[in-house]
């Protein structure tokens, strides 16, 4: 029930971001466009999806236990086969089906999967949050007030993010104290949320042993800032394609306010939210018209769904460790039940 009350909210917010990305485009305009894109640029664009897919995949084998005995091409599988849900499946289930494949193919139990996930979403935040702190901090100096602000916030967002990877380096150094902590506070409380609480604290502190060395740590946030500047190449790629003038700065900046905005809930496949938060910001930040920005969210958002989903389905095929029928058994389960070993 719960489930089905997030899906209906989230297909909600969808229908109302899609009316604000395409009320005032004029179809024809986005049509013609569609037609004279560069497809070559759309090409390149896919292959850098891919390539950020393989370079994430290779940073989460950093964040496993064991990862030395774990195979590449296993992680590879699980991540576009968790992608592929994502797309397709409701309850943003992708993360879940991620661990449950890797367990099936891997010795590597469904919450230590998970527990590696958590920290890599938290990764994933942390360096979203430096390139919005370096864009802000170094866009040009305008000599007034609203400009010395602006790069102050910015700044001061930076070193928030640097912030945060300090304080993962000190919490992964007493991860033992904080689980007796947890354990101890959750057995004074038997509400159900206390005990989903010391759940998620589990999962998390089990990633944790991945920021325990200053080498990996390192590692770790190269691959993250990597896996980014790729994914902002993507875009930049299609906005080369449609000759639209938006520098690599501004491009960062949008592919910001996207990656916050398809956090909220939506339908499956980020539909509605991406196109909704990419206009917004293609706006925002390059004062561009409703239709070429309408038709940079179309083409990005088809050409990368299309491709990773498709992708990810022909691995789920020649994957033997989890059928369709599985799969979406998976997304039918409580949290609780998805996240048992």
């Amino acid at each position: 029930m719960r489930t089905a009350a997030g899906l209906l909210v989230g297909i909600i917010i969808s229908v109302l971001c899609l009316w604000f990305a395409f009320k005032d485009v004029d179809v024809q305009a986005l049509a013609n466009s569609l037609e004279h894109v560069g497809w070559g640029w759309v090409a390149s664009s896919i292959l850098l999806v891919y390539l950020g897919l393989v370079i994430r995949s290779l940073r989460w084998r950093y964040l496993l236990p064991m990862a030395p005995d774990i195979r590449f091409m296993n992680l590879l599988a699980a991540t576009f086969i968790g992608m592929m849900a994502n797309n397709i499946l409701p309850a943003r289930i992708g993360e879940v089906v991620r661990a449950w494949v890797l367990s099936r193919r891997e010795r590597v139990s469904v919450p230590e999967a998970l527990g590696s996930i958590v920290l890599e979403r938290l990764l994933d935040v942390i360096a979203a949050l430096a390139i919005l702190g370096v864009c802000v901090a170094f866009s040009p100096d305008l000599g007034d007030q609203a400009s010395r602000l602006r790069k102050q916030a910015g700044t001061f967002v930076f070193a928030l993010a640097l912030g945060v990877i300090v304080l993962l380096v000190v919490l992964s150094r007493r991860r033992d104290s904080i689980l007796q902590w947890g354990q101890k506070w959750s057995a004074k409380r038997a509400a159900g949320w206390a005990r989903r609480s010391m759940d998620g604290l589990h999962k998390f502190a089990l990633g944790l042993d991945a920021v325990r060395g200053g080498r990996q740590v390192a590692t770790l946030a190269a691959l993250s800032l990597l896996t980014w500047a790729i994914a902002i190449a993507s875009f930049q790629m299609i906005a080369e394609g449609l000759a639209l003038r938006v520098s690599p700065m501004q491009m960062s900046l949008v592919f910001v306010i996207v990656l916050f905005g398809v956090a909220i809930p939506s339908a499956p496949g980020f539909v509605g939210t991406f196109h909704g938060f990419c206009v917004a910001g293609l706006t925002l930040v390059v004062g561009m018209e409703p239709t070429p920005a309408a038709t940079f969210a179309t083409i990005v958002h088809g050409a990368q769904w299309l491709s990773v989903t498709v992708v990810g389905l022909l691995f789920l095929l020649v994957d033997r460790s989890l059928s369709w029928a599985e799969l979406t058994h998976i997304s039918s389960l409580k949290p609780a039940e998805r996240a048992g070993d």
